[in-house]
């Protein structure tokens, strides 16, 4: 890092307290401003990382301290609408995921990035668990073979930050707020872009007393299949409609036409185990070139973000991989009402939001 920054965090609950954690790990970045909503969140986080500024309205915050890096840790729909403003008053900006609840806006916005000359992260951070890191390396080596399936399943209770439920201005529902992760992982693995998404999908927790208020309810269960242009094929199975309580495990699985993915390990490990013709199990870890940067998953998209400033070039996840992750989970949606298959050129070309695309 050749100079020091000056951010201002968007968003004090879970997301941008990663990110202030993020921000120490980094080194070199400032904790100019915090922004929220909410007055004893924001309290809170200006007293424990010692924000030189702290606010309720992002715009006055931003134009008052006139910050390098702003990183937004909101509700999806205000992303674009914020990162828009950020660019525009002279920052950088790394925005948590999904990219936003419409299409339309990621496009704008990254014509507001071309105009502005200012660089834009997006947080799809699971690039740099270790889990994913080992399986990355298994693909490339061509331990599964040429063609493969990966097949997620995420099983959840109704979720206590209802916004992750808001269709309209929240997060839109595990096939857009978690499944991103997925497609983007996918997209990944395989070098490929996506071609087309299939989907059923139900709202298992419409009726739930603690979604009452919110008006769009997103689908909370569904069953997605993805083809890539590479023929890869991407399974996902979500469900964030169970009883309080209620939470089921995280796995991954994996097939090819030379073997499979016996295990998967997520965690501090970061491991993948193969099994190949006549049983052969290969174990893929992580390179130690790897291991600092798998430290801290947002810490590595920050610096990302900064190394993209100083050097040039895209940081981690550039702008067409969050938007085709976004368009992804649209097709998704859309197909579940169409009845077929959805490509995802349809999806870029008509550019809708999230609930248009529930619509339809």
């Amino acid at each position: 890092m050749q100079n020091t920054y000056k951010a201002v965090i968007i968003g004090a609950g879970d997301r941008g307290n990663a990110y202030m954690k993020a921000i120490k790990e980094a080194g070199g970045i400032e904790f100019s401003g915090v922004c929220d909503a909410a007055p004893q969140r924001l309290d809170k986080a200006a007293a424990e990382y010692k924000f030189a500024a702290a606010g309720g309205d992002y715009k006055e915050l931003i134009a008052s301290v006139k910050p390098d890096i702003v990183i937004i840790a909101t509700p999806a729909y205000f992303h674009c609408d914020i990162a828009k403003f950020a660019m525009e008053n002279g920052a950088h900006v790394l925005t948590e995921k999904p990219f936003d609840l419409s299409l339309k806006k990621c496009f704008e916005l990254k014509d507001v990035a071309a105009k502005t000359g200012k660089k834009l992260a997006v947080g799809l951070q699971y690039r740099n668990k270790k889990g994913n890191r080992a399986m990355k390396h298994a693909i490339a080596r061509g331990l599964l073979g040429k063609k493969i399936t990966l097949t997620y399943t995420d099983f959840r209770e109704t979720r206590p930050k209802t916004l992750m439920h808001d269709a309209e201005f929240g997060n839109g529902g595990p096939m857009v707020d978690m499944s991103c992760h997925f497609f983007d992982l996918m997209s990944w693995f395989y070098n490929s872009k996506p071609k087309s998404a299939f989907s059923v999908w139900s709202t298992m927790a419409e009726n739930r007393e603690m979604l009452k208020d919110i008006a769009v309810k997103a689908p909370d269960t569904a069953i997605i299949i993805v083809e890539y242009e590479s023929g890869d094929l991407g399974v996902v199975n979500v469900c964030w409609g169970l009883p309080s309580g209620c939470n089921g495990e995280y796995t991954v699985y994996g097939a090819g036409d030379e073997g499979y993915l016996k295990t998967f390990t997520p965690g501090e490990k970061g491991s993948a185990v193969i099994v190949r013709e006549n049983g052969e199990e290969i174990t893929v870890g992580i390179p130690k070139s790897e291991l600092g940067e798998l430290k801290n998953s947002e810490a590595t998209v920050l610096r990302s973000l900064i190394s993209s400033v100083e050097n040039g070039g895209e940081p981690q996840v550039s702008f067409d991989s969050a938007i085709y992750s976004l368009a992804t989970s649209m097709a998704a949606i859309r197909s579940s009402k169409l009845g077929r298959p959805v490509q995802i050129s349809e999806i870029l070309d008509e550019k809708p939001t999230v609930l248009e695309s529930m619509m339809k």
